[in-house]
């Protein structure tokens, strides 16, 4: 351009009325950025501040440690889970022949613990409640019986049933008095409880010989 052509330019176009227009073209709204209102901006930047006041010395103290001795503090952890696991399943492994065992020789509940019984009927009989220890004692055998596969055990299972089944003659005697004292209301007397205390193992042991 020449320099006659651009002082004409020059006078045409005045720098002062150019540069208003240009601020009130950019003042328009699409042309600025909105404030949009934070809340949480003060308190989040609170909170960062503690966070990085307080993990700041760990994150740099574990900075310090060198991968190698991560990956040994990592198998570390994984043998101790497998420890803990093993001892878990050993555990497991012990109580799990008892109940087996009951579910395979007569199928009741676990509440229903011979020993338990048996001690409870020892206390009954030292209350002189008779005819209660004969019946505690009496269910305990048949649990028993039940455990080692005899009979079937059931909570409904008769006296009839385990005859058949025994064919014990000591166990015939211990269920007539059973029977005698449960449904014929005979009074107990401590001969039964004592023949009774007497008379299971002999029909467990008469069992375990066949």
């Amino acid at each position: 351009m020449s320099p006659l052509l651009a002082a004409r330019v020059r006078q045409a176009v005045d720098p002062g009325s150019a540069q208003r227009e240009a601020r009130h073209i950019l003042s328009d709204r699409k042309f600025r950025s909105t404030s949009t209102p934070r809340p949480l901006r003060g308190p989040l930047r609170w909170l960062g501040d503690r966070l990085g006041t307080l993990f700041g010395p760990i994150g740099r103290f574990f900075g310090l440690i060198p991968g190698p001795v991560w990956i040994l503090v990592l198998i570390a952890v994984i043998a101790l889970l497998v420890v803990l696991g093993v001892r878990a399943r050993r555990r497991l492994a012990t109580r799990a022949p008892s109940s087996t065992k009951r579910a395979r020789g007569g199928m009741h509940d676990d509440e229903e613990d011979p020993d338990a019984l048996e001690r409870a009927a020892d206390e009954a009989e030292h209350d002189g409640d008779l005819a209660r220890a004969l019946r505690l004692r009496f269910r305990a055998g048949l649990l028993r019986l039940g455990d080692r596969g005899a009979i079937r055990y059931r909570p409904s299972v008769t006296t009839g049933e385990v005859r058949r089944a025994l064919g014990s003659a000591t166990f015939d005697d211990l269920a007539g008095t059973f029977e005698a004292v449960t449904y014929g209301g005979r009074t107990a007397e401590p001969p039964d409880v004592e023949r009774a205390r007497r008379g299971w193992p002999r029909v467990l042991e008469e069992t375990g010989r066949r």
